[in-house]
Order: structure tokens, then C-alpha cells, then sequence
């Protein structure tokens, strides 16, 4: 039975973790409103660990106690536990992979391994109610955890440990997406559940969860501050503060800015659905041509801008030649009635040399004369 000392903090560590969620969700109720899957998910995610630091500070409680229903009510709280244990670090995986690829499909095409261990280890949870394999509850209402329920633990970490994978690939595939940073989750997390597994009686889990959930929210909001949310690059604010930025500690880069050739004609003739397809599918291409060190901005409109970090080896030239390449592999294998094609302004910045005003008017110019010398061919 838990010590006097040992309940309060219990109670203590969760109920910090309750206090941070119902925060939590009050601030970020605008995302749950927008009805996106992974918000969804993520509201989900909170009320699940919410319940779990109840039920944490329930089944503390409980240990030990006999009145009637305790034994019962002691099997509802862990059997909580245990199921939920499994659901939220498959959530994160799920969430991970929404966010970075925004397509539902994927879910079952690329994770039935991790879909099919979590329905036997659930189907053990409840086997547990019959048969204790996973824990064991005497008649006196003390829990014991049994060898078996270590194995929850490997299931939580190979999860975890698909969501960095996953995270890598897209990454490798895509470019490193500046403040999807899954260490604000998984870090906190892996602390608080390493030291409970350790330490039998320690109550973390939850609350690091709850911190986790936490640091995913702030990563959020980065995002959200920083990023298109049409074509899913970076915005102008940031444009304009990793200029700064570069700038300040002396980097070595190229910029190239370039728009849609006749977008108007676009939007004219097919519509501004049409016209907004027609930008998503040039920013992809634009993050399709990056190395880790490119990043790709939208500007205004259908202008979008490339800085090329030169000082990494990189050159406006090398991605450029890549951006034409893919450009002309999706207009051959696209069944729109129009092609995309791009004017472009190359302009590069040497350490010492202008600022980021000088910079921007520069690139701005030469764009701008290879529109004149496209608009005087036609």
C-alpha cells in the first residue's frame, strides 16, 4: 500500500500534468476546430493523457485498499493504463507522418506491422481481465507487474522509434522541415517513462506525456507562424528572418525568385481552385530540387523565392538545371491543358557585401528582365 508520502506525490506529478492539459487544450481549441485529421488526433492525444493521469493517480490510490468494487474498479484503472500505453505513442506515429505528409491513405499501407502488434498487445490487455499476464492484482488489491508487461515497453519504443524513422525518410526524401522538431515529444517522453520503468512506484509517465504534448504545441505554433499554409513552404516572415540571420553570421548564399509564366491566364481560364493546384504543384517541385541546405519561400502570389547556400557547396546553377529537369517531367506527364512554366532572377550574396534590402531589389530586377525577355518572344 502507497506511504502517506508516496500518494502526495503522485497526486502532485498529475495533477501538474491535468493542470498543463486542460491548458493545452484551451489554447490550441482554433486547430480542434479546424476539423484537419491531425487535429483531431492531437485533441485525442490530450483528453487520452488527461484520463491517464487520472487514472495514474486513481490506481495509486486504490493499491492496497479494500471496500467493495475496489478490486474492479483497480482492473478498470490499469487496464486503462495499459491500453492507452500502446494507442498514444501509435497516435504520435500517426500524427508524425500526417503531418509531414498530409495523406490518410498511408496509415494502413505502410504501418500494418506496427497496426498488427498493437491489436495483440491490446487483445493481451483484455485477456489480462481473465488471466493475469500482464499484471496481477491480489485479493488484497495490491498490483504486481508481471515480466509479460515489459513488453509494452518495447512496443512503446518501437513505435517512437518509427515516428524518427519516418521523420529521417521524409526529411531525406523532402528537406528538413525547420521546426518539426519530434524531439520536443519524444524526448520528454522517453525521460519520464525510462525513469518509471526503472523505478517501480515513480509517477512520470503521465506528466511527461503531458510536457511532450506540450512541446509538440509550440512546434505547432511555429509552424503556423512561418509556413504557407497553401503550399506548405516557408512564408516571407521567415524569408526575412533567415536573411537576417545569414546575413549576420556571414554565410555565403544564392537567391532565385521566380513566378508562374501567364498565371492569370491560369486563373482566368480554369479557375482560382485550378490556379491554387497550379501553385502546389510548382512548390513541390521547387522542395523536390532542394538539398538539406535549400530552402524554398513563398513570396507574394505566385512568386516563390530559393536561397541556395553556396558557402555548402551548393550552387543556383546546379539546382536550377535539377528544377528544370523535374519541371519538365511533370509537364510531359501531366494532363492539364496548360503547362507551368517559370521566369526566374538569379542574384547571389557575398559575406560583407549589401544587405538584405540590396539583396531583395537586386533579385527582384533580374526576374523581372527575364519576364520582359519571355513576354518579347511571344
Amino acid at each position: 500500500m502507497q506511504t502517506v508520502m508516496d500518494l502526495r506525490s503522485v497526486f502532485i506529478s498529475n495533477g501538474v500534468g491535468i493542470v498543463l492539459l486542460l491548458m493545452l487544450y484551451y489554447v490550441s481549441r482554433t486547430r480542434i476546430l479546424r476539423r484537419r485529421m491531425e487535429d483531431r488526433l492531437y485533441s485525442v492525444m490530450i483528453f487520452g493523457v488527461l484520463l491517464g493521469c487520472i487514472m495514474e493517480a486513481f490506481s495509486y490510490f486504490l493499491d492496497g485498499r479494500v471496500f467493495p468494487g475496489a478490486i474492479f474498479l483497480n482492473h478498470v484503472a490499469n487496464t486503462y493504463l495499459f491500453s492507452v500505453n500502446l494507442i498514444l505513442p501509435f497516435c504520435v506515429l500517426v500524427y508524425v507522418d500526417l503531418g509531414l505528409y498530409g495523406d490518410p491513405e498511408r496509415i494502413w499501407k505502410h504501418y500494418k506491422p506496427q497496426i498488427i502488434i498493437g491489436a495483440v498487445m491490446l487483445s493481451a490487455t483484455l485477456i489480462n481481465l481473465f488471466t493475469p499476464v500482464c499484471y496481477y492484482i491480489s485479493d488484497k488489491n495490491v498490483y504486481e507487474r508481471r515480466p509479460f508487461g515489459y513488453v509494452y515497453y518495447a512496443v512503446i519504443l518501437f513505435y517512437l522509434i518509427s515516428a524518427i524513422v519516418v521523420t529521417r525518410r521524409y526529411e531525406k526524401e523532402n528537406g528538413a522541415r525547420t521546426f518539426f522538431n519530434i524531439n520536443m515529444f519524444l524526448v520528454p517522453i522517453l525521460i519520464g517513462a525510462g525513469l518509471q520503468f526503472a523505478f517501480y512506484g515513480l509517477s512520470l509517465a503521465w506528466l511527461s506525456s503531458a510536457i511532450g504534448l506540450t512541446g509538440m504545441y509550440m512546434m505547432q505554433q511555429n509552424e503556423t507562424a512561418y509556413f504557407d499554409p497553401l503550399v506548405d513552404t516557408y512564408n516571407r516572415r521567415y524569408l526575412d528572418f533567415l536573411l537576417t540571420s545569414w546575413i549576420s553570421r556571414g554565410y555565403g548564399f544564392s537567391g532565385i525568385m521566380l513566378d508562374i509564366d501567364d498565371f492569370k491566364s491560369i486563373n482566368d481560364s480554369y479557375g482560382h481552385s485550378e490556379g491554387d493546384n497550379a501553385l502546389l504543384k510548382l512548390a513541390g517541385i521547387l522542395k523536390k530540387s532542394c538539398s538539406e541546405s535549400d530552402r524554398v519561400f513563398r513570396f507574394a502570389g505566385d512568386e516563390f523565392i530559393v536561397l541556395v547556400r553556396t558557402d555548402h557547396g551548393g550552387s543556383a546553377d546546379d539546382y536550377l538545371s535539377k528544377m528544370r529537369r523535374n519541371l519538365d517531367k511533370f509537364n510531359d506527364a501531366c494532363k492539364k491543358p496548360y503547362r507551368i512554366e517559370a521566369s526566374y532572377g538569379v542574384c547571389s550574396f557575398e559575406p560583407g557585401r549589401g544587405d538584405t534590402d540590396s539583396f531583395m531589389k537586386e533579385l527582384d530586377s533580374r526576374m523581372y528582365e527575364m519576364k520582359k525577355e519571355h513576354h518579347g518572344k511571344k
